[in-house]
């Protein structure tokens, strides 16, 4: 069921309508970009907005560069912001403006957030609320805004990724509600524009997301097995860390990124069996034909996109 958003209308002291507040979250993807450029030409009339992206400096180098294309050939004004995790226990993150040139690109304010958050998995994915979610809100607050709206770039065909109080959240789904658009319209949107991201759409924006289906991180490692040097020391460095706020859980190290509590060393020697690679699904590959049980597992996904990673 597609959902039919209502706003109220807000009056300034003179009696005339104000525009409602706007953040529109700017993943890196190219459903996001397709929907931040929608917005601005569509929504500018009844929206005062800012396009925002959250860095987490394992973005791949082709998501930056992207960003940076739409941010200049659309006009976004996109704001580039980072976390910066306060180490003291009780005390939350704030966020700082970057650029492109001054972006992470070494996992800085991610190894920073697990210093103190532990490792993200599966069940605990503290990166998104982190890196993403919290520094996304601490931004707003940090310029004065309250009682915003919040745009998402979920499509009709990811209705089911809704949050389920995204009307007390205050969120947007425009290529759900105003929109309807499923993939192969994005798909198609880009294909004649005169860039793209350069990514298949397994690589995703962050190079390896513990959300990935098995058959997509294998491919990845076995494609470029240099990725997986950066989430092997993280693990040999932090994977006996339990933080303060997690000490009254029953959790046992070793405490490992990737489902059922396998360490990135695991789905390096998967990767050396034979399986099928993941399709790019940008160019509309149809389902993998005659799979074998061992391929169908490796399917499985922790809930991430088959392009980027939202903040909500």
């Amino acid at each position: 069921m597609i959902c039919k958003l209502k706003f109220q209308q807000v009056n300034d002291h003179n009696g005339k309508t104000m525009k409602k507040k706007l953040l529109i979250s700017f993943s890196g993807g190219r459903t996001s970009a397709f929907m931040t450029q929608w917005i601005i030409k569509n929504l500018s009339d009844e929206y005062e907005m800012i396009v925002v992206f959250a860095n987490t400096g394992k973005e791949r180098p082709e998501t930056l560069d992207f960003v940076k294309r739409c941010d200049e050939y659309f006009n976004f004004n996109c704001v580039w912001i980072e976390a910066i995790t306060n180490p003291k226990f009780g005390i939350g993150s704030r966020a700082k403006v970057v650029t492109y040139e001054t972006a992470s690109k070494n996992g800085e304010p991610f190894e920073q957030m697990i210093a103190k958050h532990g490792i993200p998995n599966v069940m605990n994915p503290n990166c998104t609320r982190e890196l993403k979610r919290v520094a996304l809100r601490a931004y707003c607050r940090s310029i004065g805004w309250k009682g915003y709206y919040t745009a998402i770039g979920y499509r009709i065909d990811e209705i089911d990724r809704m949050a389920p109080d995204w009307q007390k959240q205050n969120h947007i789904y425009p290529l759900i509600s105003n929109i309807p658009t499923k993939k192969n319209g994005i798909n198609k949107f880009w294909r004649d524009m005169p860039f793209d991201l350069n990514l298949k759409t397994y690589e995703g924006n962050c190079d390896i997301c513990f959300k990935k289906s098995d058959r997509k991180i294998m491919t990845l490692l076995k494609e470029n097995p240099y990725l997986s040097e950066w989430w092997l020391q993280m693990e040999e460095k932090y994977n006996t860390y339990i933080p303060i706020g997690r000490q009254k859980e029953t959790l046992k190290p070793p405490i490992n990124f990737f489902r059922q509590n396998r360490s990135l060393k695991v789905l390096i020697e998967m990767s050396k069996l034979e399986f099928n690679l993941a399709k790019d699904e940008s160019q509309f590959v149809a389902f993998y034909e005659q799979l074998s049980l061992f391929d169908s597992d490796l399917d499985l996904s922790g809930g991430c996109s088959s392009e980027s990673c939202e903040a909500f």
